[in-house]
């Protein structure tokens, strides 16, 4: 008998106190999203342009008519990426030493020559955001490609570090003080006295935020039976969603970045509430031989869902284990992939496959502003988007199992990124709501296969290196978020078109390699999952050797 028999036979798979300790740990998920998005709005960028050397109290709208002639003498016209007329941002005429009366009356014209700046004056009537805190425009714009990638190298460290300490001191313990800690650096972030401080807690909060939503989603797949693993692994989605539109609601109400962080962290000092009706994982508790209190929690969880678990009944499952030997001997020894051609190469494929989908989601979800000239309209049409995608494949991954489904959104997000980069370089401006269109397309079908890639992935490894395998996964999961940012920088340097069209042929071409490759995984919906890595091998008699 298993951990899983005693769930299913005795205490119930997901009865009425699993579904509300469920819901308590499905509640970060919300938080992740508001971690994980928030740079959309903290580092959306004002318009600004270059401070008049000669004027000390410049500010970007004009102050008086003379001051509108100073700005239009002095400032050269530009056109965005939208192809709207803007004030340059970077550069200013050239008139050398003169005042600002001479520049006035000097014959000098939009001819002139142009000088870069390393001052720049903000649009703050829309929103106050980091960018102008921080001067990060201009040459210093890779700041905030920095400021987006730091959390993803925080969040591989921690997703190492606080896997690590969850298995030694408990799911619940270590939830905690994750949380502490990432409440802690966002409370620095937001009063942060320069650039490099800023960076260091956005670290730190990638490290702790990865433990805080790693760990809620550890916990509430453990706390169910196996028939309902599936779905409580995916339904912890919907929260996550739910945290998108909270962000963007908030955000739009809130134009202050400081002051909206405040709000959005805030409600997180509730969580610790957790220290008292959150139990510890019963399944963590009974695997590391606390039985006396795994059996305590499983009590309880009888008591309320109405049934009776029978006494001293954990005992005896631990120690039909011990006498069936049930320890496998080849328990975490991960190398063993390499050992095997058909493993080797289904590991890479779903390693690639987990690169390419972070990758794409966050070079969509970090970049919306690209997307449209309205910031707000761009996410919540992007959320939208994602939440159907998530709801779709709820309905229909038991239908029609994880292969057909994942290959189709691999396909489809490929196809939406590829085509939606052709009324950028052919069509008009009254064109790019195409474009906007075929980009949501392109984020329906990553948002569906990662969907559908949280449980197709982890029923592929088997048991025996599950854990292991998973986290090398995940670690080059985190890589794609890392050069997500840089993708978007690239297609700036080419030109204006290539600012929002090379993104998508990169996320396109990604995406389409991705899709063929996946072709070679089995179909998991209904099968014995493999237990050993020679189970591996004969999982779906596909024979690539």
């Amino acid at each position: 008998m298993k951990f899983d028999d005693v769930l299913e036979h005795h205490v119930g798979e997901f009865g009425p106190y699993q579904k509300w300790i469920y819901f308590l740990a499905c509640i970060p998920a919300v938080a992740g999203a508001f971690m994980s998005l928030m740079p959309v709005f903290i580092l959306a960028k004002p318009d600004f342009r270059c401070k008049l050397p000669f004027i000390e109290n410049d500010t970007y709208h004009f102050q008086s008519e003379y001051h509108e002639r100073l700005v239009n003498a002095s400032v050269p016209i530009d056109t965005n990426i939208f192809g709207e007329l803007q004030f340059a941002e970077c550069q200013l005429f050239d008139h050398g030493n003169a005042s600002a009366n001479g520049i006035l009356n000097s014959s000098l014209s939009s001819n002139s020559s142009r000088t870069f700046c390393d001052d720049w004056v903000y649009d703050n009537s829309v929103h106050i955001t980091a960018i102008s805190d921080y001067d990060m425009v201009c040459e210093n714009e890779i700041l905030v490609s920095h400021f987006k990638m730091i959390a993803f190298i925080g969040g591989l460290i921690g997703a190492f570090v606080n896997g690590i300490l969850s298995d030694l001191f408990g799911r619940k313990r270590v939830f905690l003080c994750c949380l502490a800690f990432y409440t802690l650096a966002t409370v620095v972030l937001i009063f942060s006295p320069n650039y490099l401080v800023f960076l260091a807690m956005r670290f730190f909060q990638g490290v702790f935020g990865s433990g805080v939503f790693m760990i809620s989603f550890v916990y509430v797949m453990e706390v169910v039976g196996p028939h309902y693993r599936m779905f409580a692994g995916m339904f912890i989605e919907v929260f996550w969603c739910l945290g998108l539109f909270l962000l963007v609601g908030a955000a739009y109400f809130i134009r202050n970045w400081t002051h909206l962080l405040l709000v959005l962290s805030a409600p997180c000092v509730l969580l610790f509430s957790y220290i008292w009706i959150l139990p510890e994982s019963p399944r963590w508790l009974f695997s590391v031989g606390k039985i006396k209190e795994a059996e305590a929690v499983l009590r309880r969880t009888a008591k309320v869902n109405g049934t009776e678990l029978p006494e001293k009944l954990l005992e005896q499952v631990e120690s039909e284990n011990q006498k069936e030997g049930k320890q496998k001997k080849e328990t975490g020894q991960v190398w063993k992939i390499v050992m095997y051609r058909v493993v080797l190469i289904r590991t890479l494929v779903v390693i690639f496959n987990r690169f390419a989908l972070n990758m794409c989601y966050y070079g969509i979800s970090l970049n919306v502003e690209h997307l449209s000239g309205n910031l707000y309209l761009s996410y919540t049409l992007s959320s939208v988007v994602e939440t159907v995608a998530i709801i779709v494949i709820l309905c229909f991954i038991k239908k029609f199992g994880r292969k057909p489904l994942y290959c189709c959104s691999m396909m489809l997000g490929s196809l939406g990124f590829l085509l939606s980069a052709f009324p950028i370089y052919l069509g008009s401006e009254s064109d790019q709501k195409y474009s906007l269109g075929l980009v949501m397309v392109g984020k329906f079908g990553t948002s569906a296969a990662f969907a559908v890639m949280y449980v197709y992935g982890c029923e592929l490894f088997p048991t025996s290196i599950r854990n292991s395998a998973m986290g090398i996964s995940f670690v080059v999961e985190l890589l794609g978020g890392v050069v997500s940012p840089y993708i978007v920088d690239l297609g700036k340097l080419i030109g204006a078109e290539s600012a929002a069209a090379f993104p998508m042929l990169v996320f396109g071409a990604v995406s389409f390699a991705a899709a063929l490759l996946s072709l070679v995984l089995p179909e998991t919906r209904n099968r014995q999952l493999p237990e050993t890595v020679e189970d591996a091998v004969r999982f779906g008699h596909l024979d690539i050797l």
